[in-house]
């Protein structure tokens, strides 16, 4: 249902400087104008339908008709920078190092006009993982990557509706290297129809993805310099303290923590467990709370 952008998307494809440039539509079931809009561009691009399956759905219906070498994709709202494909295309063709490339970017407004510049951090696979539980700092529609690497670590997760790109960025630095084009190349746009989605049921499916990065991957490839010492529960635990304050301190999911708190604290039950201080200070903070809400109501009578 992106009748409102989606042609400014399109637009913005097919006026890229890059000429060898395939450009698939997939509607994820719209109810709107959305499919009369894409079939005006006639031969400029090919559009397919489905019934609704989310965006991992439509990104995996796309991935498996495009023909290219390389796999990019447009959320109906944003919009490229005219250069970004030649320009990604340029890097990992001079980068043998780099199975994919994301980009900086804009964060524009409904009317498009722009809100701020957003420069994206890079580092290298193995601080990579570590930081991803931290920042969600890859803007998906920013992605180049090399069809090739699905073929490694398969498609797009249909389980998860709103947590799927970075699931895949996970499964992607398990075994390549990601780069970073230090140009801003997307126009992201902000917008109140963004805020329809359901908030719990989104969070609930970020931990859902999270938790199943943290035991896929393992604290070995998480904390690589506790590789060497996987024999002992300890490391275990202090992996599970590490995963709830970075939930915790990153993210504010303090029920969510507490439970990585109490999984440490199982393997471990010791008060020389970091998880138990972790744990008490998420038991404190509704108390904290409370006492500063009271504070304030006592100032202002």
């Amino acid at each position: 249902n992106g009748e409102q952008y989606v042609g400014e998307a399109i637009e913005s494809v097919l006026t890229q400087t890059i000429g060898d440039c395939e450009l698939l539509v997939i509607d994820d079931g719209s109810t709107d104008k959305t499919p009369s809009i894409a079939k005006s561009y006639g031969s400029r691009l090919t559009y397919h339908r489905q019934e609704n399956r989310g965006v991992a759905g439509a990104l995996n219906n796309g991935i498996s008709h495009a023909k290219g070498k390389y796999i990019a994709w447009l959320s109906h709202d944003d919009r490229f920078h005219p250069t970004k494909l030649e320009k990604q295309l340029d890097f990992m063709e001079r980068s043998n190092e780099f199975a994919a490339c994301y980009a900086d970017y804009q964060i524009i407004g409904p009317d498009g006009s722009v809100i701020r510049d957003v420069e994206a951090p890079w580092y290298p696979r193995r601080e990579a993982i570590p930081a991803l539980f931290a920042s969600s700092y890859i803007n998906g529609s920013s992605m180049f990557i090399e069809r090739s690497v699905f073929d490694r670590v398969g498609l797009f997760n249909e389980r998860y509706r709103y947590s799927q790109d970075m699931d895949m960025w996970f499964r992607i630095l398990r075994h390549f290297e990601i780069g970073r084009v230090p140009e801003k190349l997307l126009q992201w746009r902000s917008h109140p129809a963004q805020g329809s989605r359901n908030r719990e049921e989104s969070m609930l499916d970020e931990q859902a993805m999270y938790l199943n990065a943290f035991e896929t991957l393992g604290i070995a490839e998480i904390l690589p310099d506790q590789a060497s010492k996987m024999d002992d529960p300890r490391t275990i635990a202090r992996g599970y303290a590490w995963f709830g304050d970075t939930m915790s301190g990153y993210r504010s999911w303090y029920r969510f923590a507490a439970e990585q708190y109490r999984r440490s604290l199982r393997i471990w039950p010791s008060l020389r467990n970091p998880a138990l201080i972790g744990w008490i200070a998420n038991c404190l903070r509704p108390i904290v709370r409370a006492a500063r809400r009271g504070t304030r109501r006592a100032l202002g009578s």
